[in-house]
């Protein structure tokens, strides 16, 4: 009798993604189980399939059983995996071998900062504007860095002072994507307008170099122009690296040799109970920024 298969579901996502592959490898990998997941193009991982033996029990592994899992083998059985998997004490006895699974990439600026945060659709849902912080917040989180230059990575599409017309194309955009406001409901215009502007003033202090998605031109950067792979790779360039509630960013941290991170570390506070602890991570050498105290509408 075969011992079982591994079956990865993927959600939408790259860094979900991540997380549900390297989960399920972990487990086929631990127990010597077959594997099944989607390609991850980005990192030319192509699909497996393997032959899946019916007569043996298909076991459900979610958010709530999946350390257990990890843990105590329940014998031959085909592993369905359908879930998130944030948390990091998952795969804190895992770190070489897991960054052993993905091309390396090579530290190129040991002297400069670079953070990375989402905006676009974080600028104008409601659940998104709840996790928000002020630059000041920010401010203090950078203080913990001794670097040189400032640099930041975003999927905004621009750099520079925002008009209510760039808050309309955004939430255009969002609109015919998975979570239109009926059922993601948004923020006022001028609250998202307002609060853009209050990041774009504050980091004028630092005079930063951005590397903006989609923007060919971007006022007091050169405009630097990336799609989301280069910036992933960007992320793992840096010894320095600062972020904010991202598993996009999580993972090039994790996958980089940076010997400085800091995470923000609330996370999504406003998600109570099922919030994640991947801010709270402890891998040598990172350490966490910001408290819940910080948040705007905390």
């Amino acid at each position: 009798m075969s011992k079982g298969s591994v079956i990865v579901n993927f959600t939408i996502g790259f860094g979900n993604n991540l997380f549900q592959y390297v989960y399920g490898r972990l487990l086929a990998e631990k127990y010597d189980l077959l594997l099944n997941h989607p390609p991850i193009e980005p990192f030319n991982v192509a699909e497996k399939e393997s032959s899946i033996d019916k007569n043996i029990p298909f076991i459900l592994i979610d958010d709530n059983n999946c350390k257990e899992a990890l843990e105590n083998f329940k014998g031959p059985a085909n592993y369905y995996i359908n879930g998130y998997f944030e948390d990091f004490t998952l795969y804190k006895p895992y770190v070489e071998k897991i960054r052993s699974w993905f091309p390396k990439a090579e530290i190129t600026n040991k002297n400069d900062l670079i953070l990375h945060f989402r905006l676009q659709n974080r600028l104008i849902q409601t659940t998104h504007c709840q996790n928000h912080v002020p630059f000041e917040v920010f401010d203090k989180g950078i203080q913990n860095f001794d670097f040189d230059k400032l640099h930041i990575v975003t999927d905004a599409k621009k750099w520079d002072s925002y008009k209510k017309e760039d808050i309309e194309e955004i939430q255009k955009e969002i609109r015919i994507g998975p979570n239109p406001p009926e059922k993601s409901p948004w923020v006022s215009t001028k609250y998202s307008l307002d609060y853009m502007n209050h990041l774009i003033d504050g980091f004028s202090k630092y005079s930063p170099i951005v590397h903006c998605n989609d923007a060919k031109t971007i006022a007091g950067s050169g405009g630097l122009r990336s799609d989301f792979m280069e910036d992933f790779n960007l992320i793992r360039n840096f010894d320095k690296i600062m972020f904010k509630d991202s598993t996009f960013s999580w993972w090039a941290a994790f996958l980089s040799e940076a010997s400085h991170v800091s995470p923000f570390g609330p996370w999504k506070p406003n998600k109570g109970s099922k919030n994640k602890n991947l801010g709270l991570a402890n891998f040598s050498g990172w350490k966490s920024w910001g408290s819940f105290e910080d948040l705007i509408n905390g």
